[in-house]
């Protein structure tokens, strides 16, 4: 068999990315299959200034930075180790030969943590992630293709986000795994999902992706659903290039509903839209997207609360429900969607010889709603984020990176958790980060 070194892709997004990078090592037959692998190892020290607004009755015990009989505000400084939005990688691609016009390649993708919660102890917490089992069939008439990858709808803006080789938000600072980059400050996390889609070939420009998604239902909640149709996604791209530049232009959608299974209940339907576009000329590029929809939560699709009326189950302000149940005076069972909407800007400069600059600022909303006659109740949620970025290839194969990450929480309506616990009201961090990847 033939053995042959390749550059790595240019973009990696392992995490958040439908299609291979380039691999490292690429293993040839006399049959014409092919076999590669490619991946990274990344890490960020980050040092966290933060300040919680705590609100509620003070009790003895609790979790989290109001916890403990804290009100008003709480200051604490951290420092931690991890990775950024992307995890490490590991991914193996298979190629087929070309067989009646038909060409086959699968990737099969795992991300093991390289750091784990700072309580674990001798710090072996860390879990191993299977982000893709794919396949895909091209032909002249596009790409089928089937299995579990990034999904369509709200694709574009994370692989355009300048924080993907970066940190961005911090779920929590002591807490292990990846960081959120700017998931839920800017927009809704597409996740890695299992479909049945196609893509069209490329019409001067013009693609087309739509499929088929396996349905989601809450995480949590004491209300059951049924799904008895699948998700749909679908997302359209037109790209260019024009002396010295470039322009890419996308806009994406998806629906879903959902069912209340053990009554007569109502129907929690997910819509959610989004637009965007990037423009590079001569080193500068500038991105933005915009998105709006209801039921999409606040950092993944169909995050919800699926509670019956006095239901007091609470959420934090990251991942704030996308919708509520309750009942009526009378009986009746029904479900309001939470709307949702966010944006984010991004301007870069490519300096050359491998050095890129770049700062982004971006918001995620959810609106809210005071306890009516339904018993259904909603925070108002807002979240923010600033980013200023230095990223500097120094190798082929090795990045380095540092950020400036300024983000904001606010909860202006705080009342879905229990009065007697302590709850946050609003957060804000301040993190500086250094980091290196490995990539191959």
């Amino acid at each position: 068999m033939k053995f042959r070194v390749s550059k790595i892709a240019a973009a990696i997004a392992a995490a958040t990315m439908a299609s291979s990078a380039g691999a490292v090592v690429v293993v040839g037959g006399d049959n014409g299959w092919e076999v590669s692998f490619d991946g990274n190892v990344n890490l960020f020290y980050n040092h966290i200034d933060q300040e919680a607004t705590c609100a509620g009755v003070k009790v003895a015990t609790g979790a989290g930075p109001c916890g403990f009989g804290a009100l008003g505000n709480v200051t604490t400084t951290e420092s931690s180790l991890n990775e950024g939005l992307l995890p490490a990688f590991f991914s193996t691609n298979i190629k087929s030969p070309t067989v009646n016009g038909l060409t086959g390649t699968a990737r099969i993708s795992f991300a093991p943590d390289s750091n784990s919660a700072k309580n674990t102890r001798n710090d072996k917490a860390g879990t191993i992630d299977m982000r893709e089992v794919l396949a895909n069939v091209n032909g002249s008439f596009g790409t089928v293709s089937f299995g579990r990858t990034l999904g369509t709808w709200s694709k574009q803006p994370i692989l355009h986000d300048m924080t993907l080789f970066g940190v961005g938000g911090i779920v929590a600072s002591g807490a292990g795994g990846t960081t959120l980059g700017r998931i839920g400050y800017g927009y809704i996390y597409p996740e890695f999902r299992t479909r049945f889609a196609y893509t069209t070939p490329d019409i001067n420009g013009f693609k087309l992706e739509v499929g088929a998604f396996d349905p989601q239902e809450p995480l949590s909640g004491i209300t059951s659903f049924e799904t008895s149709t699948p998700q749909f996604q679908g997302e359209a791209t037109y790209a260019t290039s024009f002396t010295n530049g470039n322009l890419i232009v996308w806009a994406g959608g998806v629906w879903q509903e959902m069912d209340q299974a053990i009554t007569a209940g109502d129907t929690v339907t997910t819509l959610g839209g989004n637009f965007g576009a990037e423009i590079g000329y001569l080193g500068f590029a500038v991105t933005g997207n915009y998105y709006t929809g209801e039921a999409l939560g606040v950092d993944f699709q169909t995050a919800g609360l699926g509670g019956a009326a006095g239901s007091a189950g609470g959420v934090g302000l990251f991942g704030a429900e996308g919708f509520r149940c309750g009942v009526t005076p009378t009986g009746t069972p029904v479900c309001e969607e939470a709307d949702n909407d966010g944006w984010y800007v991004q301007g870069t400069y490519s300096f050359g010889q491998g050095t890129k600059v770049g700062v982004s600022y971006g918001e995620t909303n959810q609106d809210g709603q005071k306890t009516n006659v339904n018993g259904i109740t909603f925070n108002d949620v807002e979240h923010t984020l600033w980013t200023v970025g230095v990223y500097h290839d120094l190798t082929s194969w090795l990045k380095l990176v540092a950020e400036y990450n300024n983000y904001e929480q606010e909860a202006t309506n705080p009342n879905i958790l229990a009065p007697a616990i302590n709850k946050v009201e609003g957060f804000e961090a301040d993190a500086f980060s250094v980091g290196a990847f490995m990539t191959w």
